[in-house]
């Protein structure tokens, strides 16, 4: 496969869903900065490519990984992942490296088999994962949030948290359309959880240009508890228009991790949590903490169409979404 080059052009963003209306498209990190080398190595970007006659089409997004072979992703994004040509998993800091040693194929995918849709109104299951076809060497691998001492410690409204995804870092309807070195690179940005979805399976954090964007979706949204360590606590799923807004929503991983192992044998729950019942995720308020579940406003799935030139001539053809 060429490798990616010159950005040709860019189209819009498409109306969507939220945390009473799931249905998602990928997004960028607004407000953040670019990673530098060796930090959050198991954020990886995940492309779908199909082949044309002169154009490929590829479909972005961003995922993180479960172990060294598995990656984990947002369903949404592998909707159309049966129509792919070829899936991509992309390591280091840019879709556009040439170096074949941050690159390998996805051989396999599944996607969760609640998520909802577009059907549900919250607490969609939007989860997928990618199984890789050479195995990740050397990178620190952040485990999912299982223990309940840890959640009641991070999980709650106005703790701080960053997120990690390969998106745009502006909305393309301000200013334009996007050029190359404003998407396709690994961008980080911390922010505040701000609520949660009746089961707690999901949250919004998110403040005015501190956000995730399109090309985002299916990436990791870490906090760090009070000992130093971190935990994978979120994945992006979906948010409002414009990018900026700070209305994201991400699905909790917990939630996903009985059918991680059921489908690839990956067991990330602690001991004694066969069923994976173990957490309550309940939130703050319901539990009489007293934490207000917000849900945002005018909610849209984020859609970006970018066009990239490859260095042999053909055109490849980048959906954000």
């Amino acid at each position: 496969m060429p490798p990616l080059a010159h950005l040709l052009v860019v189209a819009a963003l498409a109306p969507a869903g939220s945390i009473t209306a799931p249905t998602p498209p990928p997004q960028p990190i607004v407000g953040g900065e670019p990673v530098a080398d060796g930090e959050w190595l198991s954020a990886v970007a995940i492309v779908g490519i199909n082949t044309g006659i002169g154009v490929d089409e590829a479909h972005i997004c961003t995922g993180v990984l479960l172990d060294t072979k598995t990656a984990l992703t947002a369903a949404h994004c592998l909707e159309e992942a049966s129509t792919f040509d070829s899936l991509l998993v992309i390591f280091g800091g840019s879709l556009y490296t040439t170096d074949d040693r941050l690159r390998t194929a996805g051989v396999d995918f599944g996607t969760h088999p609640d998520y909802c849709f577009g059907e549900c109104d919250q607490d969609v299951h939007d989860f997928g994962y990618v199984v890789l076809a050479d195995e990740a060497v050397g990178v620190p691998l952040i485990p999912p949030l299982v223990d309940q001492a840890e959640w009641d410690e991070v999980m709650k409204v106005d703790h701080e948290v960053l997120i990690v995804g390969f998106g745009a870092i502006r909305d393309p309807d301000d200013g334009g359309a996007l050029q190359m070195d404003e998407v396709g690179h690994k961008e980080s940005v911390t922010t505040k959880i701000t609520g949660f979805s009746h089961l707690g399976t999901e949250f919004i954090a998110g403040e005015p240009n501190r956000d995730t964007c399109g090309g985002d979706s299916g990436g990791p949204v870490f906090a760090q508890l009070s000992d130093g360590s971190w935990r994978l606590i979120g994945i992006t799923s979906r948010g409002v228009s414009p990018c900026g807004t700070g209305r994201g929503i991400y699905g909790v991983p917990f939630a996903a991790l009985p059918w991680i192992r059921e489908a690839t044998g990956i067991d990330l729950l602690p001991e004694g949590c066969a069923d994976g019942e173990c957490l309550d995720t309940t939130p703050p308020k319901t539990r009489g903490g007293g934490c207000s579940i917000a849900a945002p406003s005018t909610p849209l799935d984020l859609g970006l169409l970018i066009l990239l030139a490859a260095a042999t001539g053909r055109r490849r053809r980048l959906r954000v979404a």
